[in-house]
């Protein structure tokens, strides 16, 4: 059974914060302007997304506006470790297509 996402925006602070419900994470790990909330078993707890509808722009190269991302109706966070490094895959479901990957060095408890 798939883990519930919850999805908070602060359209104040342009701050998207993806979370599992009822998961707690052990440590954050910051890149950029995404702060990735982790267990010490590599498990994905959060990701909160910074200025996040610039980020999402650059990354998408479309425009994403606070209206895009309150529209968002669900997500998935998906995480594959290869070699070295978490590649965990973010996918907000609205009326744009809205996937990318994030790439983060392994974590090791």
């Amino acid at each position: 059974m798939a883990e519930k996402i919850k999805i908070d925006y602060d359209e104040e602070f342009d701050s998207l914060y993806i979370y599992k419900k009822d998961k707690v994470s052990d440590f954050s790990v910051n890149l950029g302007d995404f702060v990735i909330d982790a267990k010490k078993d590599g498990s994905i707890a959060a990701i909160e997304i910074l200025q996040a509808t610039d980020t999402l722009s650059k990354i998408l190269n479309t425009k994403i506006t606070p209206n895009d991302i309150n529209n968002v109706k669900d997500a998935a966070i998906i995480v594959n470790t290869r070699e070295n490094a978490l590649y965990i895959y973010l996918s907000l479901k609205s009326k744009k297509d809205i996937r990318f990957p994030i790439i983060m060095p392994a974590i090791h408890a």
